[in-house]
């Protein structure tokens, strides 16, 4: 009894295992498209919206380096050695613009409530996406980001510690956002009220 058991499990298995399977693989997207992404709203979770401004928007070029070296030679052509006897060699760093570009966006700061618990900062994209913790500085972290990467359309949650002194954070806390390319960044500058009396 318990041998056809067994044999009936492991055939059942195999089947669902074999009939699981895809008979052809899906592209999963177009690679050659540029990458997108865009900070489209910032929420609490008590629903809370909080408007964003544009503060100023950066064009940037990657700037890349190669070393080069060359032995030094006199006037005639002989390498020249040092005291210990070594060639001289000097190195020189060659800096030059390459073809990436990117572009930087960084946004007004962001006054939140006090009682705030947690953020929500809702992303557009078409591609993967990064969010790094961002240090707010000082001896109380206050901002901690949850999720640290996310891919196309989604939400970068974000806990916040309640502020439960009446003056304001004396730290701002820095949220970049970026595709994986760096192509693409967001600089979200986010401050805290503090409690009214």
């Amino acid at each position: 009894m318990k041998k056809s058991f067994y044999s009936l499990l492991v055939g059942s298995l195999l089947y669902f295992s074999f009939s699981a399977c895809e008979d052809d693989a899906t592209n999963p997207g177009d690679f050659s498209l540029k990458p997108t992404l865009e900070v489209t709203g910032i929420a609490s979770a008590s629903n809370n919206s909080y408007t964003f401004n544009l503060a100023r928007s950066i064009d940037t070029t990657y700037r890349y380096f190669y070393t080069e070296s060359d032995t030094l030679k006199d006037q005639n052509g002989n390498l020249v050695k040092d005291e210990q006897g070594n060639y001289q060699i000097t190195k020189d760093s060659i800096y030059y613009d390459g073809q990436t570009t990117g572009k930087l966006y960084e946004m007004e700061k962001i006054m939140l409530d006090p009682d705030i618990d947690t953020l929500m900062i809702s992303i557009a994209s078409n591609c993967k996406w990064k969010a790094p913790m961002p240090s707010s500085g000082g001896k109380v972290q206050w901002f901690f980001t949850q999720n640290l990467a996310g891919g196309g359309d989604g939400t970068l949650t974000v806990a916040v510690t309640r502020n439960r002194n009446a003056s304001p954070r004396a730290v701002d806390a820095v949220q970049i956002v970026h595709t994986p390319d760096s192509t693409i960044m967001y600089k979200l500058i986010f401050g805290q009220k503090g409690v009214s009396k």
